[in-house]
């Protein structure tokens, strides 16, 4: 009995040095024995391998004999934020803005022309956003300007505006897209020659005569400075077409050239805003302007629209112009000094009247005996002041206006220009005898 367990005990131990021998041949196979075994904190046995035997690991039925081999849970990476693109909106639209609930009875300015004139219209409305008496519509074409074969019939498009709503004011910014622009012909118009002046002036002169003839005043802003020399010489000769057209009172001419170049009289698309701050005005193609730009514009023909209009109060819209030089800050301002002399404003007047000497010119009027303002009446009354009264004299003397001029029939008598007070308390009204009269001051 003994030999036969023997013989079993003798037959196992060949088979576990054959399998301690397997063993050790895959290790030398993974090519790096004295790192082919590695425990991890779990218990779990990582065999290192390279080469035909990676992802192998012979000692996996043993682990999973005693529980292990249980593959490790990995964890997920975090969630990648991806930050989101910054929608910028283009440099000429506006901002959003609350805009107050307007009258139903509103003052209407109508903005007209073409891509510059709707930027205009956007800084008018930010501005006036919180006047309810006033509101503001565009009639605009983006790349349209007053020539060329597609060019719109302006002055028929805004006088069925006017005569279809209650049209206060009328902006006109407008010749951006004339530049290369013939008139259609049979030869077209070319382009900056006498002819096409002539043709340009008479569209500008048309849609001001519409206007004028509806009795609305007009503002017209001019056309801004580039970095482009020849395409600041036909804006110049624009603008002197615009502003020719101003020559009626009732037709302002807005020039921003100067407001739009550098201290140095350059070109620059960066200049100070509406609050002081220096910011981008200019667009990268160095003619357009971004809303900063349209804003500053818009601050220009409001101030305009206020000097004609004046204010947006209670009192405005009344057709009221002012002096230019005179900055409205609020409700009606005062007329030209043209307008004192009455009249319809298109009536002449006689430059060589005494009235306009006077009231326009300021030269004093020739002296009349009697009156005020002739030296020989401030003589007279003080030939004629007696000498100061005994009486008691009112603290609070009040000057009398006199009731008219000493003449003839008077002889010189001049009603008293003071009150004294006599003992009882009553007034006393004193006058002055004739010359060479007998007595002194005599209480009546």
């Amino acid at each position: 009995m003994n030999l036969r367990f023997r013989q079993k005990r003798s037959g196992r131990v060949p088979r576990c040095g054959a399998l301690l021998a397997a063993v050790l041949a895959i290790a030398v196979l993974a090519e790096d024995v004295p790192a082919a075994f590695a425990q991890q904190g779990s218990g779990e046995i990582v065999v290192a391998q390279s080469g035909i035997l990676r992802g192998f690991n012979p000692f996996a039925p043993i682990q999973r004999l005693f529980g292990g081999g249980r593959k490790e849970q990995r964890q997920k990476p975090p969630p990648v934020t991806r930050k989101r693109k910054r929608v910028t909106r283009p440099a000429g639209t506006p901002p959003k803005f609350d805009v107050v609930e307007k009258d139903p009875d509103a003052g209407l300015v109508l903005v007209v022309g073409d891509r510059m004139a709707r930027g205009v219209a956007d800084g008018l409305k930010y501005t006036l956003a919180d006047k309810p008496q006033v509101k503001v519509e565009r009639i605009t074409s983006d790349k349209a300007g007053l020539a060329g074969a597609g060019a719109p019939d302006w002055s028929a498009d805004v006088l069925a505006k006017i005569r279809g709503a209650d049209v206060k004011a009328v902006v006109v910014m407008i010749g951006q897209h004339d530049l290369g622009e013939n008139f259609p012909g049979d030869p077209p118009v070319e382009y900056m020659t006498d002819e096409w002046l002539a043709d340009y002036r008479g569209k500008v002169e048309d849609l001001v005569r519409v206007v004028r003839q509806e009795r609305k005043p007009i503002v017209w802003a001019g056309l801004p400075p580039t970095n482009d020399n020849a395409v600041n010489g036909d804006f110049t000769q624009l603008n002197s077409i615009f502003q020719s057209a101003a020559e009626d009172r009732r037709v302002r001419y807005v020039d921003i050239w100067d407001i739009f170049l550098a201290e140095d009289g350059s070109y620059s698309s960066y200049g100070p805003d509406v609050d002081g701050k220096n910011t981008r005005l200019r667009t990268g193609d160095r003619v357009d302007f971004t809303w900063d730009g349209y804003r500053k514009v818009a601050f220009f023909v409001e101030r305009e629209l206020s000097r004609i209009l004046g204010g947006y109060g209670g009192l405005a819209f009344e057709g009221v112009e002012d002096d230019p030089n005179f900055i409205v800050l609020t409700g009606r301002t005062t007329s030209p000094e043209m307008l004192l002399l009455g009249g319809e404003e298109d009536e002449e007047v006689d430059p060589d009247s005494a009235t306009y000497r006077f009231f326009v010119k300021g030269e004093p009027l020739s002296p009349m005996r009697g009156r005020v303002d002739d030296p020989r009446t401030a003589d007279t009354i003080a030939a004629q002041t007696p000498p100061a009264s005994p009486a008691r004299t009112n603290p609070s003397t009040q000057r009398l206006p006199l009731d008219r001029a000493p003449d003839a029939a008077d002889g010189g008598t001049l009603p008293s220009r003071t009150q004294t007070i006599d003992e009882t308390g009553e007034p006393v009204k004193r006058v002055f005898l004739p010359a060479g009269g007998e007595g002194e001051d005599q209480p009546l």
